[in-house]
């Protein structure tokens, strides 16, 4: 369970690296849990709405998420940095998610009608300009998110993480599973497909 100082009094959760958090979910420790999900609630939401586009999918795919984190904390390698392993997590989620979306658009007898919520927008800021203006930014912005959408798994992922989010290469290649001059290629290919697609519409 949770470690002691000399004294047994205990140490506080948030002076615990996030490996030994994860030592204390996988033997039950509920309170190691909720402080995982005080860490990480936030940037995991951040990078699967970013990938899904819809708030609601994302608030859904986000309790999938920490469901499998507990249930799977007792497969969790120390090797491996405990945030690498719940983004991998999230990210098949993510996966998962666009195949069941693919699959509904197939069947759907409606041509399969997005979420209400729509694509993820992030609101552009107020610097005074005309309304005008905004409206165009936004048209912009949508384009782009529309577009990100279409991108392939690996690229979209590899954009969202590094050019988005700002994670290295380093971690962007542990979280896919590829090697650091593998993230560069799909970054610059990422960029240069929506470079194409936007310049076209």
């Amino acid at each position: 369970m949770s470690p002691t100082r000399l004294g047994n009094t205990p140490i506080d959760a948030e002076e615990q690296s996030d490996a030994e958090l994860m030592s204390d979910v996988a033997e039950g420790d509920a309170g190691a849990f909720t402080e995982l999900m005080s860490r990480y609630k936030t940037p995991l939401f951040q990078f699967i709405l970013r990938y899904v586009g819809a708030r609601a999918d994302a608030e859904d795919l986000l309790q999938d998420t920490f469901t499998s984190i507990y249930s799977k904390a007792s497969t969790y390698d120390p090797a491996w940095k405990a945030s690498t392993w719940m983004y991998r997590i999230a990210l098949n989620k993510c996966r998962d998610y666009g195949r069941k979306q693919r699959l509904r658009k197939f069947v759907s007898l409606d041509g399969g009608k997005d979420d209400d919520d729509g694509p993820f927008i992030p609101e552009p800021a107020d610097h005074g300009p005309d309304v005008e203006d905004i409206i165009i930014h936004r048209q912009e912005l949508q384009r782009l998110s529309e577009a990100i959408e279409t991108l392939p798994h690996k690229m979209r992922t590899a954009l969202v993480l590094h050019s988005i989010e700002g994670r290295s290469q380093t971690e962007c290649s542990e979280i896919l599973g590829v090697s650091r001059k593998s993230v560069e290629m799909l970054v610059y290919r990422a960029r240069k497909t929506l470079r194409k697609r936007c310049a076209l519409e």
